[in-house]
């Protein structure tokens, strides 16, 4: 005969789920205060910096951002004459 072994079974209960639910809710907000936190933390670095540092901090990112842009331009000319060859 095919007996199987007793085995508890877990009963789930809507309390259950509403208390995993809320832990979780707790988990995502503490995750997402971390995450703007860090943001913060990297794109806004002028509260602690003084005058001339932050003046030179901006226009490095500035000049950063106009190459990357320039760079950006120079690839898609260079795909587009690829492409249109024949």
């Amino acid at each position: 005969m095919n007996t199987q072994p007793d085995t508890p079974k877990t009963v789930i209960t809507l309390d259950m789920i509403c208390q995993q639910k809320a832990e979780k809710l707790a988990e995502i907000r503490a995750s997402k205060q971390r995450i703007t936190d860090q943001a913060r933390e990297l794109f806004h670095p002028s509260e602690v910096m003084g005058g001339a540092k932050l003046l030179t901090n901006n226009f490095s990112s500035g000049i950063a951002i106009f190459n990357g842009v320039m760079t950006g331009f120079k690839i898609i000319k260079r795909i587009r004459k690829f492409f249109q060859r024949k």
